[in-house]
């Protein structure tokens, strides 16, 4: 099953960023600003999310740049209608049945799926909350160990949901020096706090020899993270690789970049989404490995040969 790409590149390179920051409006109200843009297009996104639930109250979007023939300008008109969507299981079904069958809807999906991922970087943890995992000790093993066990509580979804935050991954502490990549101090924003969190992305993928040369990176507060992998013509991947510069947890979250090289030989179907989760996803895996390497597969076509 041969693939193609489904966007056209530029001098046989097609490059796409998203650059977000967030603001902090109240005690359980985020402000989430978003760009993404290609040589195609540029939009911008701007959601009003309440925590603990992300739910997207308010959204707007605009279309910076970019042919109405290939993006409808209509889409901005459309997504305001995402307004009461969770963030979550349905989301990006309820994107696109707001949007409809207009040309551009795709890439405001794709920048939705970034708005949602950078949404939930931010906790906004109460006063009693934080109180419930104080430790006496300043040992960084023992900060890092506190600061997991609140992620854990505050947001259920990720308990098991990636190598470091599974059920395993507490024996992790005892065993090993773990420390926070992150300033400890991100998970109390007050209101008023501009940017408290921000994240850049670069997605490139390059015609090479027989097929295609992927690389996706992240660079945020709390990550800084590339994967790269070449996709022949036939759909096989070799040369892959990542690397964690900044992670959240240094000590446990390296274990799941060792995972990236047992991409090499798989041939890509158009179920990657299960076959990605199965080598680098999943409680085994990295779910921002999985996301960087599924953002580049998304723009592929498989053609029956």
């Amino acid at each position: 099953m041969p693939v193609e790409l489904s966007v056209p590149a530029e001098q046989d390179e097609y490059v796409r960023t998203f650059d977000a920051e967030i603001d902090v409006l109240s005690e359980s109200e985020l402000l989430v600003r978003g760009r993404m843009s290609d040589h195609r297009f540029e939009f911008e996104h701007v959601w009003k999310v309440t925590t603990p639930g992300y739910e997207v109250t308010e959204a707007r979007a605009s279309q910076l740049r970019g042919g109405e023939d290939q993006f409808d300008p209509d889409l901005c008109y459309r997504y305001a209608g995402i307004g009461g969507v969770r963030i979550g299981r349905g989301f990006s079904k309820r994107i696109l049945n707001e949007l409809g069958d207009l040309p551009g809807r795709q890439e405001h999906l794709f920048l939705a799926i970034e708005m949602a991922r950078i949404s939930q970087q931010v906790y906004q943890f109460p006063p009693e909350f934080d109180d419930r995992f104080a430790v006496s000790s300043e040992g960084q093993t023992d900060q890092a160990y506190a600061a997991w066990r609140k992620d854990r509580a505050y947001m259920t979804d990720l308990i098991n949901s990636c190598y470091t935050y599974r059920d395993e991954s507490e024996a992790l502490f005892k065993s090993r020096e773990v420390r926070c990549g992150f300033d400890p101090q991100i998970t109390r924003p007050k209101p008023g706090d501009n940017r408290v969190f921000w994240r850049g992305k670069r997605l490139s993928i390059a015609l090479a020899g027989n097929g295609y040369r992927c690389q996706s990176a992240m660079d945020d507060r709390i990550h800084e993270i590339n994967v790269a992998f070449d996709l022949n013509a036939d759909g096989v991947i070799a040369n892959a690789s990542s690397e964690g510069l900044r992670l959240p947890y240094h000590g446990i979250c390296e274990d799941a970049q060792l995972r990236t090289s047992g991409l090499d030989g798989m041939r890509v179907s158009e179920g990657f989404i299960l076959q990605f989760a199965d080598r680098i996803g999943g409680a085994g895996g990295c779910t921002h490995l999985f996301d960087l390497s599924i953002d580049c597969l998304r723009l592929f076509k498989f053609v029956q040969s």
